[in-house]
């Protein structure tokens, strides 16, 4: 099923699940139906398959050729090959190997982590980082198509996707130093390894920081900083704060009305309004809810736990991304494919969030719990009725994969990481995105790049 062929079945589509996961099918299932499915396209050659999201098209942005390396560049690169890779091993195995979106990816899933946003604000990350990648590595093969085989110097992939993370930094603000020293390391990353001159990583991290202020520019129009100002209706059947917390605020009552990157029509999608409260189709489907809460087994609650995405995770569009980076890493893609497959599966589902949100908060129905109180309901979890510990019927989500696995992060980056919340994490040097850092401060921390947080939209606080 296309995008399109989603669109159009919009009245058949009776809850938020249904429609969450026609959008992932949408996006997984048409990238990864068949090995070859990239096969009619040589490898990094840009093609009509490889359409911009944030680019009116791949040569926008396409650089004048680039001069053949200096002098200075050679010996530059001389240097680093004479002095070997040491302390720089794990930066350049983790950004040199592989398609060059994975370890961004990782990041952002990472940040996901840590910073906790609410699963519409992951998706609209996702979505944002994930596009504006693969415009970058799209313009940067554009660039390299018009250049010829034989020009001696091209803008460096890895350098310019770097650059792109300025979307990573629109996407997570308090993150944004943090974003900004990765992005140095990544670039020079290619320098150290001996992939790329200095002229190179200048070329490519131009470009795609041009591509990341269009990702900026974006997030700050998408409508995602509106604040909510109204109160839940109160007629029978309506929504009410749901237990164990009652919170009576809302989660991202707007996020309806973000803007969609592909869904022309968002209310079309809007399914048809559920059966009055009180009525016969009404207790019927409560009757269903109770019968399956009461024969749930195990493994059925450990399936709800982990594809509920609760805090701490990925969340639930963090699950979909993981399972594409280990069909991307299976199916050998290189970065233009990968960056695409990527790019239009988290799309899918920022698009899919939005129509979700818009039935969601249109209809504003009461919650099962709120219909029968001693439901022994999972999401999220009573602390009063906990459910017996089952054991995972499939491997856990894993962030490497076992075969081909990423390279491991650089030493500050896994100590900040490994940091069970923000603020409090281990050290990290602070130095502009295109100069050489200087020595760590004593006592500096990655605390010192994540001001309090400020939500760009409402504060979530209730599931």
């Amino acid at each position: 099923m296309s995008i399109h062929e989603t669109a159009s079945a919009g009245p058949a589509l009776r809850s938020r699940r249904a429609l969450l996961q026609a959008g992932l099918g949408a996006a997984l299932l048409g990238q990864f139906t068949t090995r070859a499915s990239f096969t009619h396209v040589h490898a990094g050659t840009p093609s009509a398959a490889s359409r911009t999201w944030l680019l009116g098209t791949a040569s926008e942005l396409r650089p004048a050729p680039l001069s053949p390396p200096s002098q200075a560049d050679l010996d530059e690169l001389r240097y680093w090959q004479a002095e070997g890779f040491g302390s720089h091993q794990d930066a350049v195995s983790r950004w040199g190997a592989g398609p060059s979106v994975l370890p961004w990816t990782d990041t952002t899933l990472d940040l996901i982590r840590k910073l906790r946003p609410s699963p519409p604000q992951a998706a609209q990350a996702l979505a944002l980082v994930h596009a504006a990648i693969a415009d970058t590595i799209t313009a940067v093969a554009d660039a390299r198509l018009a250049a010829g085989a034989g020009a001696p110097s091209v803008p460096s992939e890895q350098a310019a996707v770097a650059g792109a993370a300025a979307a990573l930094g629109a996407a997570f603000p308090r993150a944004a130093k943090l974003v900004a020293s990765l992005e140095w390391e990544a670039a020079e990353a290619a320098l150290w390894s001996g992939a790329s001159y200095r002229g190179e990583i200048e070329a490519g991290l131009s470009l795609g920081r041009a591509v990341g202020e269009l990702a900026a520019a974006w997030a700050a129009a998408d409508g995602a900083d509106q604040v909510w100002a109204g109160t839940p209706p109160t007629s029978p059947g309506a929504w009410q704060p749901t237990p164990p917390k009652f919170r009576a605020r809302p989660l991202e009552p707007l996020a309806g009305t973000w803007r969609p990157w592909v869904v022309s029509a968002i209310v079309a999608l809007r399914p048809p309004a559920p059966p009055a409260w009180g009525s016969t189709a009404w207790r019927a489907e409560l009757a269903a809810v109770q019968l399956a809460v009461a024969r749930r087994t195990p493994e059925q609650a450990a399936a709800v736990r982990h594809w509920a995405g609760g805090g701490g995770t990925v969340t639930p569009a963090g699950l979909w991304v993981e399972t594409a980076r280990e069909l991307i890493l299976r199916d050998r893609l290189d970065s233009l494919h990968a960056a695409r497959a990527l790019a239009l599966t988290t799309i899918a589902m920022h698009d899919a969030f939005v129509c979700c949100w818009d039935a969601k908060y249109a209809y504003w129905t009461a919650r099962p719990i709120t219909a029968d109180p001693t439901l022994d309901v999972l999401i999220p979890r009573r602390r009063s009725r906990p459910t017996p510990r089952a054991t995972r019927p499939f491997p856990p989500p894993r962030r490497r994969c076992s075969a081909i696995s990423s390279p491991p992060m650089p030493p500050a980056w896994r100590r900040w990481r490994e940091k069970p919340r923000i603020p409090g994490s281990g050290p990290v040097s602070t130095f502009p995105s295109t100069t050489k850092p200087p020595p760590p401060a004593a006592g500096a921390s990655a605390s010192s790049y994540l001001p309090p947080v400020v939500w760009r939209s409402s504060q979530p606080v209730h599931r």
